[in-house]
């Protein structure tokens, strides 16, 4: 029996499914952000592990930890205040006073609660850089509403202008951006809003 040739394969022309890939790149751009956002919350959860109580007259826990995050305000459901266990040593009376009226400030308005609602929105849309200009400006706006607020409330300008500087100089700002800390946004341009404004 003869037998027939055998034809050259045929190859199927190359077809890429750009939704397919379009939605593959915003999957691992999300996941990323994810990754990137849950290592910087197991840093503030060790900070909470290690932290103990203080009897501190303020209207949410206080707890002082042996990390030098700076002091902060942690969670929204039920927030407490994280501050670094040398802070009491480093600070005066005052200074402490002030930035304890800051982080009431935060906890009044439930700045946590905002910044983590953008931090959703920032991990669905990583892609557009308005939506990380825009997280920027609510950082920078929710501190200078609370650097407002501790002046109205009679604290001392340089004083707490001074308490600031000695946190940013001392502590590690917050990894989170929905742990309010006294030392977010642009330190230089607060301190000469605080002196001047």
């Amino acid at each position: 029996m003869p037998q027939l040739p055998i034809a050259p394969p045929v190859h199927a022309p190359l077809h890429l499914d750009l939704p397919a890939i379009l939605v593959a790149l915003w999957a691992l751009g999300f996941g990323a952000v994810l990754i990137r956002w849950a290592i910087r919350l197991g840093r503030v959860l060790k900070a909470l592990q290690a932290a103990r109580p203080v009897d501190w007259p303020a209207p949410m826990p206080v707890l002082a930890s042996p990390t030098l995050l700076e002091p902060g305000l942690v969670g929204f459901l039920r927030p407490v205040l994280v501050a670094p266990e040398s802070l009491f040593e480093r600070l005066t009376r005052s200074q402490i006073d002030a930035i304890l009226t800051h982080e009431i400030s935060h906890l009044r308005r439930r700045d946590n609660l905002t910044a983590a609602i953008h931090m959703l929105v920032e991990a669905l849309f990583w892609f557009h850089p308005l939506v990380w200009w825009i997280g920027g400006r609510l950082i920078a706006e929710r501190e200078n509403a609370c650097d407002e607020a501790v002046i109205r409330a009679g604290h001392d300008r340089a004083v707490y202008a001074r308490g600031l500087v000695e946190s940013v100089r001392l502590y590690r700002q917050s990894p989170l951006s929905c742990v309010a800390g006294a030392s977010g946004a642009d330190l230089k341009s607060r301190v000469e809003a605080i002196m001047t404004a």
